[in-house]
Order: C-alpha cells, then structure tokens, then sequence
C-alpha cells in the first residue's frame, strides 16, 4: 500500500506543469481578436483587436490555480448612425486547471471565471440612453496550451464568454496568445 501511495505521489509531481516556477506565480502580455456576437441593430457580429495583461498563482504540485486577466479591445465600426469606435474593458478573475505529462514542458488548461465589461463611451451612447449602465458582469469559459522556456513561456487559448445586460445580452469567443514570466 505504502509503494502504491508513492508512486502515485511521484507521478503527480512529475505530472506539475513545469512552466509553474518556484513560488507558483506568473504573469505577462497578451494579444489576439475578441470575436463579439451582440443584439445590436448595425453592430450584430465585430472582431475586435484585444490586448492585456494576465496574472496566474498556482501553488507548486497542485494542479488547480487562481487567474486574473485585464483587456482592451477595440474597433472602429460603420452603422446606420455613422461610425462608431467600439471599446470594452473586460475584467476577468477566475480558477483554472493544469495537466502536464511527465517532465513535458508544454501544458493543457482550463478555466473559468467571473468577468466584468465596461463598454466604451462613443458606443454606449448607440448602446443605450442611460449611461450609468456601461459596466455588466458575466462568466467565461477557457482552455489552451502552456509552452514553458525556462522561466518564460508562450500560451495560446481561446474561450467562450458571455456578457448580461439589462438591454442586451452579448457573447464573445477570445483567440489570445502571450508570453508570461514565471518566478
């Protein structure tokens, strides 16, 4: 029994991301397109240019860790009322899950959080008369590959989230890449 406990012990460590670092903590840029389906006349489906930050705690050997992201996506749009310059600040914490095989230095996640928007101005003015309704929450769902190189690694994810409002509802699909540091 004590044979078969150990080696299940090994292989959970050898199964660690190796991209984890010492103190389990990372962070780094990220970039990519935020694919937006909404219920707005003239604006019904945009891809945005997205960039941001993300930050990652995952405590060395457990495979389970807690994420933050902050992004910016943007997008200049023609619609029956002129152009618009569509802008949303997402604001997205979160649990996220890591396997790895053995001694393998690329990595599998999966995540999900709770998002807050906030819709730029200029849009929101077309969105809605009441402007003290810009910021809606929402979850998101994510997945993708973790490459570690040394104490960098490049990741590549896409995800699926979904924004309530009180006018309108809108979902999104994230294609990101990025680079993190870990320490």
């Amino acid at each position: 029994m004590n044979k078969l406990v150990l080696c299940v012990c090994v292989l959970l460590i050898l199964s660690m991301p190796l991209s984890a670092g010492l103190l389990g903590i990372s962070a780094g840029v990220t970039g990519g397109v935020e694919n937006w389906k909404m219920d707005v006349e003239g604006a019904e489906s945009q891809s945005l240019t997205a960039v941001g930050i993300t930050a990652t705690f995952s405590p060395p050997i457990i495979p389970l860790g807690f994420r933050g992201d902050i992004e910016y996506a943007w997008k200049d749009v023609e619609t029956p009322l002129g152009e618009v310059k569509l802008s949303d600040v997402f604001i997205m914490v979160g649990v996220q899950y890591s396997i790895a095989p053995p001694l393998s230095p690329a990595s599998l996640y999966i995540g999900a959080g709770y998002e807050i928007s906030t819709i730029g101005s200029e849009y929101a003015e077309y969105l809605t008369d009441d402007p003290s309704s810009l910021t809606d929450n929402g979850f998101l769902v994510y997945g993708g590959v973790n490459m570690s190189l040394g104490l960098f690694a490049v990741f590549a994810e896409t995800g699926y989230g979904m924004i309530f409002s009180d006018d309108n509802n809108y979902t999104h699909i994230p294609l990101r890449g990025g680079l993190k540091f870990s320490i």
